[in-house]
């Protein structure tokens, strides 16, 4: 499927596989977990009590919340600039914050090279996309070239 162009504002750009794999897994897990803290023994030699099950269903959410937080991460393109939505992070940049949009073959996910001279990864689109991941940096490098053009464009 083509990426949109970039003059259609908002954009979001997502990872593909993270996704595809990690909300099917999250139910699974969920379900898993929740028959475990259902299905306990509750009586005799090995019997498990409330706390127990209430342990069981405890992790399974938290496993289930990781899940979802790195099936979430993303880029949202604007008009004034990024949203940068990461794990724990979420990042704002205006788009003259960007200077250039890296996704080198060796690293996991997108890296934008900021102009207080640090690099932010973008963990919305991951190299493990391959071409659909070239294409939504490529799309993302062009966004910031036009978004930061200036007259001299030095």
């Amino acid at each position: 499927m083509p990426l949109p162009a970039p003059d259609r504002l908002p954009l979001t750009l997502r990872p593909r596989t993270a996704r595809r794999v990690l909300y099917p897994l999250a139910v699974l897990v969920a379900v898993a977990f929740g028959g475990a803290a259902l299905l306990l023994p509750g009586e005799g030699a090995g019997a498990f009590g409330a706390a127990d099950r209430a342990g069981v269903a405890v992790v399974g959410a938290g496993i289930v919340w990781v899940m979802l937080r790195v099936a979430s991460v993303r880029i949202v393109c604007g008009s004034r600039g990024l949203r940068v939505v990461n794990v724990l992070r979420e990042r704002r940049l205006e788009w003259a914050e960007v200077l250039a949009v890296r996704l080198e073959p060796a690293e996991p996910w997108l890296l934008l090279d900021l102009a207080d001279g640090t690099a932010l990864a973008a963990m919305g689109v991951q190299g493990s996309d391959g071409r659909h991941a070239r294409e939504q940096a490529l799309l993302l490098a062009r966004l910031v070239a036009e978004r930061t053009r200036t007259d001299r464009d030095d």
